[in-house]
């Protein structure tokens, strides 16, 4: 945008814009847009517009899940530039042998974009589960076989900079609600459905971690007590009813279903187990209608707890939600009075691309966004 729309979007004197543009420009933190890309029409002297310089800073985000951990690169404009997958059989991973994956894998990337960006402002690891930002603690994943695990701290040490630890359900949640579309909701619950089931609570706009960092897992509360067994050891959670594996399980003894490790069913299984509810297999349909009564009862306790403007649903999982939705709308009817479902909508966000690197993306640049300028004015105003 250009300078003369700047001042009065902050609130500030044209002359302040122009002092505090011209101190980024120096610092490499903006760029003007070259003459060609400069918006034509209307008379006078045509503005210069200015941008954030993608170059300026880069952080890395590292996903840790069931058997994989994938890496991207975020440039200074929150944009992916770079990405890597590596298959892992995290289950039997000590947490020195993770940190050691870790630290090999970001150093490995980190060195291959290094000479792109000005410097490494943080790193952000989101993990499947419960995890402590505040700690920098994993608390417990399914997808590693240790729990109450320090690990911000050690990875912060092997490269030096700021270390996020988040949940990956909350990673979501920023990147959603950076969304035109659901930018007007401050006070937003949105439910990640996939291998396991997670939630992420905003209020007035900003995210409900409770006392430790673990608040709102919304898979782990209870359906059915003692009912089927949930990967976190206990019985009967909306978790063990409604997330892919749930699905699977119950499916994979009277169906068909492509062949694959039963115990984390891929994507081609989950669509194939999918397609046969759409066409109207009873077997099926009956599997993800039980799957949708258990969301729809959890749902129903969240509209009651948060009267939230939306409930928003996302997720690989998502690609099942038709086949949910009937039942799931039944089970809130049943179990809430009108007034108490209220204005609150209820959505389904296409799951086209995994948010969770762009969330974490975000949250990354917003945290060390201090360091970055501080580092950048360093470097300014020395000899280099």
């Amino acid at each position: 945008m250009a300078r003369v729309d700047l001042g009065p979007m902050n609130g500030i004197s044209s002359a302040t814009v122009t002092s505090v543009t011209a101190e980024l420009l120096g610092q490499g933190l903006i760029s003007e847009l070259p003459p060609e890309t400069i918006r034509s029409g209307g008379r006078g002297r045509p503005k210069t517009l200015i941008q954030l310089n993608p170059d300026a800073a880069f952080v890395i985000c590292v996903k840790v899940s069931i058997n994989e951990i994938q890496i991207v690169v975020g440039d200074f404009t929150g944009q992916i530039r770079h990405s890597m997958h590596h298959p892992l059989t995290t289950l039997t991973l000590t947490l020195d042998e993770l940190c050691a994956v870790l630290e090999e894998k970001i150093e490995a990337i980190r060195a291959d974009v290094c000479h792109t960006f000005q410097h490494l402002a943080g790193i952000c690891l989101a993990v499947q589960g419960v995890v402590s930002p505040n700690s920098g603690l994993i608390i417990w994943s399914p997808a590693l076989g240790f729990r109450n695990a320090p690990i911000s701290e050690r990875l912060a040490t092997a490269f030096g900079c700021p270390v996020l630890l988040e949940n990956d359900a909350n990673c979501i949640a920023r990147a959603l609600t950076s969304h035109p579309e659901y930018a007007a909701y401050p006070n937003l619950i949105v439910i990640m459905l996939g291998y396991g089931i997670g939630m992420s609570v905003l209020i007035d706009g900003k995210p409900f971690l409770g006392t430790n960092g673990s608040a709102a897992e919304f898979g782990h509360t209870k359906y059915e007590p003692g009912g089927a067994l949930c990967a976190c050891g206990r019985r009967g959670c909306i978790e063990a009813y409604a997330s892919d594996y749930a699905l699977y399980r119950e499916a994979r003894a009277m169906l068909t279903l492509p062949p694959g490790d039963s115990a984390h069913p891929s994507d081609a299984q989950m669509q194939a187990l999918n397609q046969l509810a759409i066409a109207g297999d009873p077997v099926a349909s009956q599997i993800y209608s039980k799957a949708g009564r258990a969301l729809g009862y959890g749902i129903a306790n969240v509209l009651a707890l948060f009267n939230p403007d939306l409930v928003l649903i996302t997720g690989s999982g998502v690609r099942g939600f038709e086949a949910m939705r009937p039942s799931m709308e039944e089970a809130i009817d049943e179990a809430l009075v009108e007034e108490l479902i209220g204005p609150s909508r209820l959505i389904a966000s296409p799951w086209d691309r995994d948010m969770t690197f762009l969330g974490g993306i975000a949250m990354t640049l917003h945290a060390t966004d201090l360091q970055t300028l501080a580092s950048c004015s360093s470097c300014g105003s020395g000899d280099s």
